[in-house]
């Protein structure tokens, strides 16, 4: 296996440290964990022109947060493609601050309105609540549309982990017309099979954020029963018609039990004919993108998320 000497660096500081095991902590312990090590981190968030905090009612009457990015092209006049985006963290931690950085970031890359989606979290609201949610959020986009000029022909989802698999699910459900048109997905080491049964699920190194027992840890707070985890909007693998979906894009890390099926899904989206491109960092381990201060391929990552939506983007003639 390849590893990074970030990622050597990391897991060696881990295990020097006797870092808290995800699995081994409950999930509002894991949530005030996850939050410490932010602060700890201390990063300085890059500017963007402006954010705004917004909440909307979703169908089940509970407000869900919001928060808009907008890039410094922002101008009132010119109507700007958005990128929804989902945080990682299992479906059971994550909020709109443990990915504020990477949100300002890839608003500043792409220069693109982000939004990002403050999600209910498990196990306070198992599937398919947060699946539910996030369409409902996803159909509110229409009522910034004005005072926001937000470009409706240039929506785009994007998300990491448990955030890339409500990204994709999204991505279905706008095919069969369910939610509004989406016209590109954006997939950080997606979680797309929550049976916990492809080979990379054995990928292990010690001081590991992500392993075959924390997934495990998820998916039993995340789901009502092990029946669930072959429902399609809970594991968009086991999707069965996968045709006319939009273009994608999909990242991933080489040390990640994600790895193998991020590839299943990749192979199964080019066999329906979908337009589908697939970029590796071998080195890196699962969570890289939302621990920039760690990993230096963040950034590189974060400016191929911007490129990629960049191409998508639907030109107006005239």
């Amino acid at each position: 296996m390849i590893v990074d000497t970030e990622t050597d660096i990391f897991l060696k500081n881990r295990i020097k440290n006797n870092s808290k095991l995800h699995h081994l902590l409950d999930p509002v312990e894991l949530r005030t964990e996850r939050l410490r090590q932010l602060r700890e981190d201390n990063l300085t968030p890059p500017k963007v022109y402006n954010v705004e905090n917004l909440k909307i009612k979703n169908r089940f009457n509970k407000d869900v947060k919001l928060r808009f990015y907008f890039p410094n092209n922002f101008n009132k006049k010119t109507k700007i493609p958005i990128i929804v985006f989902f945080h990682g963290g299992g479906f059971v931690m994550g909020d709109l601050d443990t990915h504020d950085f990477t949100c300002r970031s890839i608003c500043l890359a792409s220069q693109m309105i982000v939004v990002a989606v403050d999600y209910s979290l498990s196990p306070e609201h198992k599937f398919p609540y947060a699946v539910e949610e996030v369409k409902d959020v996803l159909n509110s986009l229409v009522n910034f549309e004005k005072d926001f000029f937000i470009d409706l022909e240039n929506i785009f989802v994007c998300g990491d982990s448990a955030g890339g698999n409500l990204a994709t699910i999204l991505a279905i459900n706008s095919r069969d017309k369910k939610v509004i048109p989406i016209r590109g997905q954006l997939l950080v080491y997606p979680c797309v099979d929550l049976t916990l049964t492809m080979r990379s699920m054995d990928i292990f190194l010690e001081g590991m954020t992500l392993t075959f027992d924390t997934m495990d840890y998820f998916v039993k707070h995340y789901l009502n029963s092990s029946n669930d985890a072959v429902n399609w909007e809970a594991s968009p693998l086991f999707a069965k018609n996968l045709h006319n979906l939009p273009e994608t894009f999909i990242f991933a890390a080489g040390l990640d039990p994600l790895l193998d099926e991020g590839i299943a899904y990749a192979n199964r989206l080019k066999s329906f004919g979908n337009k589908v491109t697939y970029k590796l960092y071998p080195g890196q381990i699962h969570g890289f993108l939302s621990n920039s201060i760690h990993f230096p391929k963040a950034a590189e990552c974060i400016k191929e998320i911007a490129k990629a939506a960049n191409s998508m983007v639907l030109k107006k003639r005239g």
